[in-house]
């Protein structure tokens, strides 16, 4: 439980700690700084996602393999 949590505090803090790295880095593949960090997080914060709900559906079904679902 702790680690989905962990994991979905990651791209906030990722995604905001990038004001105080473009002041040293104007530009990176010849465009601004703080465009490329945040497409790198946008693509980062859909794997973390993904991870994420792994980790939900994988607790889900090791729980769920001993009930019975009602009206079945």
């Amino acid at each position: 439980m702790k680690l989905r949590i962990l994991l979905a505090a990651l791209p906030f803090i990722g995604l905001y700690s990038g004001g105080s790295l473009a002041a040293h880095t104007p530009f990176l593949f010849g465009i601004p700084f703080l465009l490329v960090w945040n497409l790198i997080w946008m693509v980062g914060t859909a794997a973390i996602l993904a991870l994420i709900y792994w980790l939900d559906s994988r607790d889900k079904s090791a729980g769920a393999s001993g009930c019975v679902r009602g009206g079945q």
